[in-house]
């Protein structure tokens, strides 16, 4: 048997065996959805005419379509020389994604990565695979932890509109991941990494030594290891009518701990000048309220069981939380057509994944869990009325208990995802002249995704437990002695955890068809280049259902932040589009061609009505020198979650401004926010920053619109040098958004708006907005979801690309930066202009969008092997107020002392920005023969810390997101082709 018959053989059956595998996880005896389109192939033309066309933005099918949108290319060796193998740590990395990347989220999380494209959202960012949608994830959004970057060719990245052509969500552009299917041979890849950092930072020792936290120092070692292995097979048959594919995947990475880096070993405060942390302590912490006297008092126990008229010290949850999340992730994923003839061209795709992943956060607790009708005599609460100064006379205490569950140890959930795509189709000829062909494929996708959570308290099991479990408690209690010091053991503990059960089930599905080609008409000025044509219609269906075990449904679980109520719906539209590629002009003088891009979609959909959306773009070539732009209307329509999400409780990460001794706010807007005078300075403020919202979905939501604008060009002043420039502007109105409940609580104290000042509750007994869970007596801001403001980012990319020979190989660059002219954000409008604020170059609570980023390399190339070094850049950004734009003084790490003439800013650290960060990386390559090639590198050279900010600033641990955050990166692969 020849070399060439035995890999034909074992392509064929990898593929198929794969395509079995990931069929039978299904559950479905067949189902079919597309691969992109592909060029017309006759019965003796050879293997490489069945190559896959994509032209990202276009269904038209021609070699001469060049897009009107601007497109940004990351070619597979990118993957390689970064050293990545999850496909979204490279790709968020570009300066046209928001930098986000899912691993190092751990509370929270939306538990899978996205792509994020202008950092308008994840829903507003269409994915694709092959040119056709990705399935969406557990929350919607699509998952792209299914596509394997082993296999990626390329990445493109279209910015502007494109809902003309691919219906909704493509508001900020398009992800388009384009899988080598035409992979020829065998390739075997395995590889390592891991992080390491010398723990070295003097600044936040000191603050862990203040607080006798402890703390590593000195170098980490190698952690948050990471291995994979990945194989493919495939090969032509047929005397190349057909081609079949196969990959599988392995990769595993472990967790890295908070505790694990000096910086992020404590919470800091807001200022970030002290190591901060939850007032739901290790040793207790209470709140006791007379209702009889209008007064209340914060409190903790001595030693010797007496009170203290405050609270304890705030408990460091941060050293036992995840840092960078453990995973698992199993990849498969087939390709196989065959041309039975040129008109008739049936194909299939699959990919499949199933990925656990865990989440830990500190333990659990009484998260200020109250008791009510409790006396002065109850001798539960032993001394307190006497050492607090509660007169018995004035009647019973409510007391609020904060005491966290360190005997149990911390909460962990486990989600167990299991995704599958598959793409089934025909496409071929229709007339002999091949000018018209045409497409017709099945898509369907499913994601099933079941997480379990360990070791959370059940709050009706902990007001039964602190009563000292009288009767009618439940089966099991164990007196949980929170008045005691020390008195709570660890089986009153365990007695007290319950188990949640989550499971969550998306499934998409999608009948598409279209015929492109040319009409045999073109204008008089084209030189007889033809109009072409591509119509067609799909019809899609979107289902998402949410089950939870019953105490997670009623919100019984203490550190959940609320219920997880029930959600399910469908979602059905029927589409119909038309694209057309119109020649202008042909050879008339400097204007060398000149090429109108038009589209039209009419969408209807079941619940959210009729939309339209449209395009009209233009090419043009002047010689060296080649323009381009556009105009796209696009939509996103509204999610299930949007529409049918029960409305609930949950947290919100931000600050009451009327709440602490030294009030952000003055008193006359303190009593907007709904404070007395008399309370004014005595509102109690979250230590960990968290408060009540309330929120849920709408039925009454249509999709939002969006007018998006672009106009560009490439330039070739000289043979291997392009370079690339280009305006983009993305205008949003009705957005399917919330208000934010900072916003309402901001805009209510500065204008005393009525609408938003109705919308704030504060808790009848303490005032404060954080205590409690119950939706009818907490405090709360209420924040429902409708379509309300609008959005207005502008900004220029600019790309640019040479090679040349030299030293006897080659050496090539290639820059990509994005420079951000405005990031405007009016949650309020049009009824409003009074909350509009703009992101662009500016970080606060609201904002981190740096005014510039761009990611450099350079790379020398010869035939033993290449060495590569790349610049990542991430510009300032200016700490100030996202209304006045006036400094801030709340994060001493960044205001500075010459921001303002107030005592807050006489103790300020910083300069008023965050400095800009610069990343080195470099990587290397050596070729073992003609079949191995040997992968070496280290990211993060220096081993940059990320910048250290207040609480209310960090994402995770004490940093912004999208910086490095563990040190320098260091990996290595072997890769073997057959």
């Amino acid at each position: 048997m020849t070399l060439k018959t035995t890999k034909l053989r074992d392509a064929i059956m990898f593929a198929l065996a794969v395509s079995a595998t990931s069929l039978a996880g299904t559950g479905l005896a067949f189902a079919q959805s597309t691969t992109p389109a592909q060029t017309p192939a006759t019965t003796n033309q050879q293997a490489t005419d069945l190559d896959t066309i994509v032209v990202t933005g276009s269904r038209i099918q021609s070699q001469t379509v060049t897009a009107s949108s601007p497109v940004t290319e990351i070619q597979q060796e990118e993957f390689q020389y970064a050293g990545v193998t999850r496909t979204e740590d490279l790709v968020n990395q570009y300066p046209q994604m928001s930098p986000a990347f899912d691993s190092f989220n751990n509370n929270p999380s939306l538990g899978y990565p996205t792509v994020n494209l202008r950092g308008l959202g994840a829903g507003r960012t269409l994915t694709l695979v092959n040119g056709k949608r990705l399935a969406p994830g557990a929350a919607e959004a699509a998952d792209i932890s299914i596509v394997p970057s082993f296999m990626v060719q390329r990445v493109d990245i279209l910015t502007g509109g494109a809902s003309a052509v691919y219906g909704s969500d493509a508001v900020a552009g398009v992800v388009n991941f384009i899988l080598d299917t035409e992979f020829e041979g065998v390739k075997m890849s395995v590889g390592t990494s891991a992080y390491r950092h010398k723990n070295d930072n003097e600044y936040i020792q000191g603050k862990l030594s203040a607080r006798s936290f402890p703390f590593p120092s000195g170098d980490s070692g190698f952690d948050g290891k990471s291995q994979n292995v990945d194989v493919a097979a495939g090969s032509s048959f047929a005397d190349g009518r057909g081609h079949a594919m196969a990959w599988m995947t392995w990769r595993k990475n472990d967790e890295l701990f908070q505790g694990e880096r000096d910086y992020s070993s404590c919470a800091l405060s807001a200022a970030g000048t002290a190591c901060g942390g939850s007032a739901t302590n290790a040793a207790g912490n209470f709140y006791f309220y007379q209702g009889g006297s209008g007064s209340g008092s914060s409190a903790s126990l001595r030693p010797d069981g007496t009170y203290l008229n405050a609270y304890g010290a705030p408990y460091n949850y941060a050293p036992i939380n995840y840092y960078q999340r453990p995973d698992e992730r199993y990849t498969f994923g087939s390709s196989v057509k065959f041309e039975v003839n040129e008109h008739f061209k049936p194909y299939l795709e699959t990919m499949f994944i199933n990925k656990k992943d865990a989440l830990q956060i500190a333990p659990s607790g009484a998260f200020f869990t109250s008791l009510s009708g409790i006396n002065c005599t109850n001798p539960l609460i032993g001394t307190a009325c006497r050492d607090l100064g509660f007169d018995p006379a004035d009647g019973p205490l409510t007391v609020y208990v904060a005491k966290r569950n360190v005997e149990g140890g911390p909460r962990r959930s486990q989600t167990d995802t299991t995704q599958f795509r598959i793409v089934g189709g025909v496409e071929g000829k229709i007339d002999e002249a091949a000018d018209w062909t045409y497409n017709a494929y099945y898509l369907y996708g499913q994601t099933n995704a079941d997480n379990v959570g360990a070791n959370d308290f059940l709050t009706p099991r902990i007001r039964s437990a602190l009563l000292g479990c009288p009767a009618g408690s439940f089966a099991g209690c164990i007196p949980y002695r929170v008045f005691v010091p020390n008195g709570v053991t660890p089986e009153a503990a365990r007695a007290l955890a319950g188990t949640s059960l989550n499971v969550t089930k998306t499934e998409t599905a999608s009948l598409t068809a279209y015929i492109t080609g040319t009409t045999g008409y073109g204008l008089p000025w084209a030189s007889g280049e033809n109009v072409s044509l591509a119509v067609g219609g799909v019809r899609t269906s979107d289902k998402y259902s949410f089950t939870a075990d019953s105490d997670s449904q009623a919100g019984n679980f203490a550190g959940a932040g609320g219920p997880a109520r029930p959600v399910s719906g469908k979602i059905t539209v029927n589409e119909l589009f038309g694209e057309a590629n119109v020649p202008v002009v042909r050879g008339a003088g400097f204007l060398k061609t000149f090429d109108l891009d038009l589209g039209y979609r009419l969408s209807r959909y079941n619940l959210a009505g009729t939309a339209e959306t449209f395009k009209v773009g233009f090419t043009a070539d002047m010689g060296f020198i080649k323009p381009r732009g556009g105009y796209n209307r696009a939509i996103r329509a509204p999610g299930i979650n949007n529409l049918f999400a029960q409305q609930q409780i949950a947290l919100f990460n931000g600050v009451d401004p009327c709440a602490g001794a030294t009030p952000r706010f003055t008193a006359a807007q303190c009593v907007n926010l709904g404070v007395p005078t008399n309370r004014y300075g005595l509102i109690a403020a979250n230590p960990a920053n968290q408060y009540n919202q309330f929120i849920g979905g709408n039925l009454e939501l249509a999709p939002e619109k969006a007018d998006t604008y672009t106009l560009g060009f490439v330039v070739t002043p000289m043979d291997d040098l392009r370079v690339s420039v280009d305006y983009y502007d993305i205008a949003i109105e009705d957005t399917i958004s919330t208000i934010g409940a900072q916003t309402i609580l901001d805009q209510c104290g500065l204008t005393g708006d009525a609408v938003l000042c109705a919308q704030i509750r504060r808790n009848p007994l303490g005032g404060d907005l954080f205590r409690g869970n119950d939706p009818a007596t907490s405090g709360l801001v209420r924040n429902l979801t409708g379509n309300f403001g609008e959005i207005s980012f502008r900004g220029i990319d600019l790309s640019a690309f040479y090679g040349w020979d030299m030293l006897g190989g080659r050496f090539s660059t290639s820059f990509q930066g994005n420079y951000l002219l405005e990031q405007e954000i009016a949650p309020l409008a049009p009824a409003s202009a009074s909350a509009t604020y703009d992101c662009a170059g500016k970080i606060n609570v609201q904002c981190q969008s740096p005014e510039w980023r761009h990611i450099a390399s350079l790379r020398y190339s010869r035939e033993w092997g290449s060495v590569n070094l790349r610049w990542r850049y991430f510009g300032e950004m200016d700490y100030v107020d996202r209304l006045t734009e006036q400094p801030l003084s709340t994060d001493k790490l960044l205001c500075s002392t010459s921001g303002g003439t107030t005592a807050a800013f006489a103790s300020c650290l910083g300069d008023g920005t965050l400095k800009a960060y610069n990343y080195i990386d470099l990587s290397g390559s050596l070729a073992v023969g003609s079949w191995g090639e040997l992968t070496v590198g280290v990211n993060n050279i220096a081993d940059k810390e990320p910048p250290l900010v207040g609480s209310t600033q960090a994402l995770n641990g004490n940093a912004p997101g999208g910086y490095d955050q563990a040190g320098r990166f260091f990996f290595t692969s072997f890769t073997m082709r057959f």
